[in-house]
């Protein structure tokens, strides 16, 4: 059986999650919360010694707890939606700047994820994303130009799962493989990270639900400012 102090931070980050309780915003004092739960303070000190642990609150001294404000978002690894959506969803600004734009013919790694032949071009596309105008993510994408020959960088500026379902293209499953590395100067450059600081790289390979692969991506993600949910379902 769960703990009693982890069933009240279950029910805290619940009340955040659903914005009953909001970034910036005051929890009820320590005695109302030990009625509110019915426990001992020693119970709910430790709940709260948690979420500040999880930098989920924080404490002014004289004052209270309060519900930290961050600029980070969360990607659902379980339900696909494009970076765009994710973060409206969150009440945050997204914003996209196109770094690199080219067709060129793919390397071995490059076709063999793509499934193509190396003589086939593809769209190389790097884009750094933004999240309430902070670099967040710098994305290097790989899409077979014969799958999508009207791409243009405006298309790429805006929801790149938008523009493949505006065609008339069902997405069905992305296959992401998650690391810590240490990356390269251009990529802590274009994030605003010292060099050898570490970051989160996410390679992703996309399907229709016909199976044909459109999509080949590494992302490199700040690790302070996104999470990822992972969401486990038992089979039907």
């Amino acid at each position: 059986m769960k703990p009693v102090y982890l069933k009240i931070v279950d029910d805290l980050v619940s009340k955040i999650k659903t914005g009953t309780y909001k970034e910036g915003d005051m929890l009820p004092p320590e005695n109302s919360l030990l009625e509110t739960y019915g426990v001992s303070r020693m119970t709910v000190r430790k709940a709260l010694a948690l979420l500040v642990e999880q930098d989920l609150l924080y404490r002014v001294k004289g004052r209270g707890t309060f519900v930290k404000k961050h600029k980070s978002a969360i990607h659902d690894a379980f339900y696909l939606s494009g970076f765009y959506t994710e973060v409206k969803a969150q009440g945050k600004e997204p914003t996209t700047e196109v770094i690199t734009f080219e067709v060129l013919e793919p390397d071995a790694l490059v076709a063999s994820k793509l499934e193509i032949d190396e003589h086939d071009k593809v769209y190389h596309i790097e884009r750094l994303r933004l999240i309430d105008g902070e670099p967040e993510m710098l994305e290097r994408t790989y899409l077979p130009l014969s799958l999508f020959s009207d791409l243009t960088v405006d298309a790429m500026r805006g929801s790149k799962y938008e523009y493949i379902e505006a065609k008339g293209m069902k997405i069905a499953q992305s296959k992401q493989t998650v690391m810590p590395e240490i990356a390269d100067k251009k990529v802590n450059k274009l994030l605003g990270v010292k060099d050898d600081s570490p970051l989160l790289k996410v390679i992703s390979v996309g399907e229709f639900d016909d199976g044909t692969v459109f999509e080949y991506s590494v992302n490199y993600f700040k690790l302070n400012q996104y999470s990822f949910e992972f969401i486990a379902k038992r089979p039907n």
